[in-house]
């Protein structure tokens, strides 16, 4: 019976680490995909790529690299589920899939949180992005962002854009329930004020804007 027990213990070890790639990615839209569930990579995965990973359960470890927007990103997190600590930063420009929007600019900084759980209890550091600009399918400058995350009420990604005399937004989107509140103000002749008419998230003769978003 050991033996066997042996033997079953083997052929699932030997099972799980040659899973292919595309058993992990079957349920996202995922181009070029290769690898194993615990070291691979992907071309495309939705509207970001390429992507590559490699995870280490038995270390409570894994590291992403996705490129979005022009730039990639590296995403890396330790201890989950229980002591877990996550950082993101920008670690250098790339080729990146097409979108149907491209935005330019360019970031620098990293974020941490610790936590435990699902539990979100301290978050330091932002990304701060300089230059940024729309460049597809319309051309528009965006100015300055920032970006950081707040675990003093949940989990909270809090935003910041401004371009001096033309337009200034702030964001605190709430990740548990996935939903934001977006706030700002429009100066009527700014380059961005056309956009947002069109899209009706601004009112004609209106300055101001305030929106609820549910992702």
């Amino acid at each position: 019976m050991k033996r066997i027990g042996g033997f079953c213990l083997v052929f699932f070890l030997s099972l799980l680490a040659g899973l292919p790639a595309n058993w992990l990615l079957a349920p996202v839209a995922a181009e070029g995909v290769c690898g194993t569930v615990w070291q691979g990579q992907a071309q495309r995965l939705g509207q970001a790529g390429p992507v590559a990973w490699h995870w280490q359960p038995w270390r409570l470890q894994a590291q992403v690299e996705l490129g979005f927007q022009g730039q990639s990103w590296q995403l890396k997190v330790a201890g989950w589920p229980w002591n877990w600590h996550a950082a993101v930063e920008p670690v250098q420009r790339t080729l990146t899939m097409p979108a149907s929007y491209r935005l330019t600019g360019e970031w620098t900084g990293r974020i941490e949180v610790q936590g435990s759980g699902r539990q979100c209890r301290t978050s330091r550091g932002e990304i701060a992005g300089g230059n940024l600009a729309l460049v597809a399918p319309w051309s528009v400058p965006l100015g300055a962002g920032r970006v950081r995350v707040d675990c003093s009420s949940g989990l909270h990604l809090l935003a910041h854009l401004q371009l001096q005399g033309q337009h200034r937004f702030e964001l605190d989107a709430d990740l548990r329930q996935r939903r934001g509140r977006l706030q700002g103000a429009v100066e009527p002749s700014a380059t961005l004020a056309p956009v947002l008419l069109s899209a009706q998230w601004l009112k004609p003769d209106d300055s101001r804007l305030s929106r609820t978003l549910k992702w």
